[in-house]
């Protein structure tokens, strides 16, 4: 049996909530034998950050809400922001941040204390969500990696070789045409070909101009004069189809 590596992160201030939570989901991992959790936990949300800030990746997050400092709601948010397809379940002792949470997309909103049976299906929700997740293997220079392609913020041809850009800052490398790269990618929405060098992802696009894309990681792209036109309609027509989501 194939078996799937879902990088989890638990954040609760409390710490016997925090082994609450720890020991329900190692309840679930035994009844799960074909997942395996790679598990991080934190104490408090800047903790979590600075985790993110060094290339630490998620695929479900467990947050408290209401903690010192940094809410989860906003970790939440940053974290969405480079993997907008992670499972987020928020567990906390009020439910006055549940319109927010629902905002944000959240997979699940649990009230503490809660049994063994509803964590499970938050969880159940939460690896649905993974599971629904489209990746690339991809061989680079350094080893094979399993990317997901909405992980995927842009890709450079350089010298002969790709370099990719992920949500979380880390840069991938490999031998490869950017032609064949974007026959493989462009089934995904959101992703298009600029000039012969480049392709992005219009999920990360902050700014567009007639001459520039900038994206949310600052870097900045130039649209060919001849494709400007292009590149700009394709946007425009990128943005209306989430907006309508």
């Amino acid at each position: 049996m194939k078996m799937s590596l879902i990088k989890t992160v638990i954040c609760d201030d409390i710490q016997k909530d925090l082994e609450m939570i720890r020991a329900a989901l190692n309840a679930y991992a035994e009844t799960h034998s074909e997942l395996h959790f790679d598990i991080d936990e934190y104490g408090t949300a800047i903790d979590v950050l600075h985790a993110m800030e060094k290339g630490r990746v998620y695929d479900i997050a467990l947050l408290d809400i209401c903690m010192p400092g940094v809410l989860g709601t906003d970790v939440a948010e940053e974290m969405l922001a480079k993997s907008p397809d992670m499972g987020i379940v928020f567990l906390t002792t009020s439910d006055e941040y549940a319109v927010t949470a629902f905002a944000l997309n959240a997979t699940h909103y649990l009230l503490k204390p809660f049994s063994q049976e509803q964590f499970n299906a938050a969880l159940d929700r939460a690896v649905k969500k993974t599971e629904d997740q489209d990746f690339l293997s991809l061989a680079c220079v350094d080893g094979m990696y399993r990317v997901c392609v909405t992980e995927i913020v842009s890709i450079e041809s350089q010298n002969h070789y790709l370099l990719i850009s992920l949500s979380s800052g880390e840069t991938l490398r490999l031998r490869m045409k950017l032609s064949q790269m974007f026959e493989e990618i462009q089934k995904y929405p959101g992703f298009i070909k600029v000039g012969a060098s480049y392709v992005v992802n219009f999920a990360f696009v902050r700014r567009i101009s007639r001459n520039t894309l900038e994206m949310l990681n600052r870097v900045k792209i130039p649209i060919p004069r001849r494709g400007s036109e292009e590149v700009q309609k394709k946007y425009m027509d990128f943005c209306r189809r989430e907006a309508l989501k």
